[in-house]
């Protein structure tokens, strides 16, 4: 779907989702990146992108229900398994929660306590990876969801609004409960406050795994080899190492992972090796 929005004597398109600004009354509004709720988004799953419709992190959050049995396959997977192939392909990438398989914008209902139980499971589960992933590597943002009927002025109130200004900041030092698929004391008050009628903001949470950067300082200890500082491999909370192979995930055994990593070593050290060449060469040439 594509709409255009005139607002004053500017014009935006909407893709699904948007990065702009509004002028309103003379005003210049910034709008930060959003989606609307049941379009397309115009970007597949790929190399790079992976779509969850939930927010089950790590293996031990999936309900019981949505695990394979002698009769089905499991309709649900770990967020973990598409973040742990996309740290091993060292090329970065993104997951977002809150849009279905086939590009669908959903979104994920969160009370700003729901938020913080999200941040802090992410942040357990890549502190359980061997080695653990550093926290420069990946990012995490919650995008709010409007509807397509919502006015310019809705958008921009949904955007902007905080709920965080209005929470008890004692209830927010309470402890989360991980690796469960019980819920949490914020998922129990989640329930409360919509049985009170409070309305909670939809989200698309987007967990980026950043590329691999050689030359960070941040990587100089965490890399495989003093020359070439290779991406390292990393095991998830099950000790299966992953790697993403355009919009599959694949699984490798320990011999396949060492011959990857000899190719790939050996494809750096050639780079290595034909840049100094070059660099010897220009120093040879006469001025």
């Amino acid at each position: 779907m594509t709409t255009t929005v005139t607002i004053d004597s500017g014009s935006f398109i909407f893709h699904g989702y948007l990065k702009s600004e509004f002028k309103m009354a003379g005003t210049k509004l910034k709008v930060h990146h959003y989606y609307i709720r049941n379009s397309e988004v115009p970007f597949e799953e790929d190399m790079f992108n992976e779509f969850k419709g939930h927010r089950n992190l790590a293996v031990e959050e999936l309900p019981p229900w949505t695990q394979e049995t002698t009769k089905e396959k499991a309709s649900r997977r770990a967020v973990s398994r598409a973040l742990n192939a996309m740290l091993n392909t060292g090329k970065g990438g993104k997951v977002y929660l809150g849009i279905v398989d086939s590009g669908m914008v959903r979104g994920l209902q969160l009370t700003t306590y729901q938020k913080d139980h999200v941040i802090g499971s992410l942040d357990d589960l890549m502190s359980r990876y061997k080695p653990p992933v550093k926290k420069h590597r990946y990012r995490l943002k919650f995008v709010p969801v409007v509807d397509s009927k919502c006015s310019e002025e809705e958008i921009i109130k949904q955007c902007s609004y905080d709920a965080s200004d209005y929470c008890d900041e004692t209830e927010r030092m309470k402890p989360h409960i991980f690796r469960s698929h019980r819920y949490c004391w914020c998922d129990k008050d989640g329930v409360a406050q919509f049985n009170c009628g409070v309305m909670t903001q939809d989200y698309v949470i987007e967990i980026e795994i950043l590329p691999w950067n050689s030359k960070d300082p941040r990587n100089q200890d965490s890399g495989c080899g003093s020359l070439i500082n290779l991406h390292p491999l990393h095991e998830d909370e099950e000790g299966s190492v992953y790697f993403r192979r355009q919009a599959s995930l694949v699984k490798y055994s320990m011999s396949e992972i060492c011959e990857l990593t000899r190719q790939e070593a050996r494809e750096s050290l050639e780079e290595e090796v034909n840049r100094l060449k070059r660099e010897i060469i220009a120093k040879e040439e006469p001025c």
